[in-house]
């Protein structure tokens, strides 16, 4: 799904939820004002989560770019930071290489 499908689906989902509330009267809320605090709720969480499922590569991508050090971490993340040379893919001469120093 794309960015426009989800934006769409959502905003059918909070539509049928707010009428749903306020047919049953929950609250003494009118569909409007359900629509309202359903549409924030959503509009929250889109914000929010992307801060929380970047948090890792972040996180690595700040360390990396402390003096004298280096983050081995897998694949995927080192190539999501190729502008960060201080965050390496972990290779199995690596593995080896920390589980001897351990």
């Amino acid at each position: 799904m794309n960015k426009t499908q989800l934006q769409t689906t959502a905003a059918s989902l909070i539509g049928v939820l707010a009428g749903y509330a306020a047919g049953h009267g929950w609250l003494g809320l009118s569909a409007g004002d359900w629509t309202t605090i359903l549409g924030s709720v959503v509009a929250v969480v889109s914000v929010v989560w992307p801060a929380i499922a970047t948090r890792a590569t972040s996180l690595k991508d700040t360390v990396g770019n402390l003096p004298k050090t280096t983050v081995v971490t897998d694949a995927a993340s080192a190539a999501a930071l190729p502008n960060n040379p201080d965050v390496i893919a972990a290779t199995p001469e690596i593995t080896a290489a920390i589980k001897k120093a351990s």
